[in-house]
This record gives structure tokens, sequence and C-alpha cells, in this order.
């Protein structure tokens, strides 16, 4: 990910997708100087490459030896140096893109998300959830809610306050249903096949895409999943229309599996990073959220159940 180191003391400063750069206590990256300005300069990620723009501070913003005009937008390379009022002397030892992470104000802890997804406060209790869709959006899920996400937004969980840095769309863009040919995996474009054992007690997943299946064998969320796959199935074979087939409530799902609100919240986590380690370009699009009805769903009617028959 892009990052700046001082040249005078090599202290190393990640970069966000858009970091404000100045003396006043809310920008991204502090300078110390007194030459500095409050808000001095902007580095922003256009989805390529990193621009650097000067926001009419006093003292100038130089890049290498020149000096940047008031509003002036320049491209950056790795291995440039920029001086923040003179004093200030920075170079960019990384210019690859920004990654979304999530940092928490009071200790300083950082979570970077994996695989397209990301959990606060930790993977083992998902009271947050941020992933990519298969636009290179990045949605937020919480409260039983989906949205999208914004960069430097501040969310309070579990009794902390955390400063989210979110990638800008495109970055990562996931081929649609029409685009997808060849490898890419993606929700909606792949059908998921669930083998269950004659007692129920096992249930198994395959990806079936073009005749061909990848067996991912059980898995605890499996059950979980199946469960949606039920409801979206019969409604799909009842002739339902397509936005109104598999809806379940969360609670009747908490019932039916026989378990609490944070063991479901950590089974569809796991469900999502499972997909996304098989290769599931969109693995957050798995699940669809309802938020006024805490209602939740399967993200695709591409759906195959195997049951052994009846003796």
């Amino acid at each position: 990910m892009g990052c700046l180191k001082n040249v005078a003391t090599g202290q190393r400063v990640t970069l966000a997708a858009r970091t404000l750069v100045g003396r006043a206590a809310g920008c991204t990256l502090t300078l110390s100087h007194p030459r500095a300005s409050g808000e001095h300069a902007v580095l922003l990620w256009d989805g390529a490459r990193w621009c650097l723009r000067d926001l009419g501070s006093t003292n100038g913003t130089r890049v290498e030896a020149r000096r940047l005009s008031v509003g002036e937008r320049v491209t950056l390379a790795a291995g440039d140096v920029v001086r923040f009022a003179e004093h200030e002397v920075w170079e960019l030892v990384d210019d690859s893109g920004p990654a979304t992470r999530a940092r928490c104000r009071a200790t300083n802890e950082v979570v970077e998300a994996e695989d397209g997804l990301l959990a606060l406060p930790d993977v083992s209790s998902p009271e947050v959830t941020l992933f990519e869709d298969r636009h290179g959006q990045w949605m937020l899920e919480e409260n039983g809610a989906q949205r999208p996400a914004h960069d430097q937004e501040s969310l309070a969980v579990c009794g902390r306050r955390w400063t989210i840095e979110v990638c800008p769309a495109g970055g990562r863009a996931v081929p649609t249903t029409q685009q997808s040919s060849g490898d890419p995996r993606v929700v909606g474009a792949m059908t998921l096949r669930f083998e269950v054992s004659r007692d129920g007690e096992h249930v198994a997943l395959s990806l079936v895409r073009g005749g061909t299946a990848l067996a991912l064998g059980a898995r605890a969320h499996h059950e979980m999943m199946l469960l949606l796959a039920r409801a979206r199935a019969r409604d799909r074979d009842a002739g339902e229309v397509e936005s109104e087939r598999g809806w379940l409530y969360v609670d009747d799902v908490l019932d039916a599996l026989k378990v609490d609100l944070q063991h479901f919240n950590v089974s569809v986590f796991r469900a999502r990073q499972f997909l996304a380690r098989a290769g599931v370009l969109d693995a957050g699009g798995l699940f669809e959220r309802r938020a006024t009805t805490r209602q939740i769903r399967l993200g695709t009617d591409d759906i195959e159940i195997v049951e052994p028959s009846p003796r």
C-alpha cells in the first residue's frame, strides 16, 4: 500500500485513499514544523496513481525542486521527494494503491481487510463487517443493514471508536455475471451445490461452473447456508418473483438453528471468508439483507440441493 517516509526521522506513514496533510489535529499525516499550515496539502488515490495537491499553504509544497501553485494537482511516483513548507521532507517509498482497513482511535490498533472482507472488532465477534461487492464498492453491514462504506467515516463498535479507510470503487472491480467467463468465480455465475448426508448431520458444498465442480467439503456454517438455500429454492420453484425469493427473518433462522445472534454473525462472516478463499471474487454478496425487517437471504438463485433418496 502507499507509504511516505520522513527523510530525517525514518518515520513511515501508510496512506489512506484521501490523506490530509498539515498541523491541524484532524489531519491524517500530522506535520510538526511551525511553518507548516493547518491544512497544508492533500494526497489522493485516483484509482491508478497517487496525486498531490497544495491547499493554499503559506509556505508552499514542493515535489523535487518545483513548487506547486495553489490548487495544482500533480501525480507522484515511487522515489519522489515532497517538501511541505521546506522543512518537512517526505519520500514516497511505495506507490501502490491504498488498502481498506480500520484504525482504533484510542489504541491505534489497525485491522486490515483480507480477501475482500473486514470484521470489527475481530473475526471471532463480527459486530460490523465490511465487504467488497462485484463493482469494487465497499459495503458496510451493521445491525442487519447494508450500506456503502465511506472513507474516513467514524464507527462506534463495542465501546471503541474506529476510523475506516476505504479504497475507492474501481480498485478491484469484480466481473459482472454477463462479463464473467473462464476462471472467475462470481456469485450468480456459478451454482452452489449442497450435498446433504442421510442423517442431515453433514452438509458439503461444491461450486459448479461450466460442468466443473470444485468440492469444498463440509463446514459447520454450511447448515446455515442450506437453510437459506432451501427457502430460496422453494420460492424459486413456486414461481415467486426474484425480489421476494428466499427472505427469512433472522430470529426465525436463530430458532431453526438453535444458536444466538453472535454465533449466527460469526457463521455469516466465515461463510463469506470460506468462499473468498476458494476464489469467489464477490463473496460478500453471498448474503443480502433487508434492514427494516431484519430479514436475510442467500444472494443467488443458482442452487442445487442433493439429498439421499428415501429408503
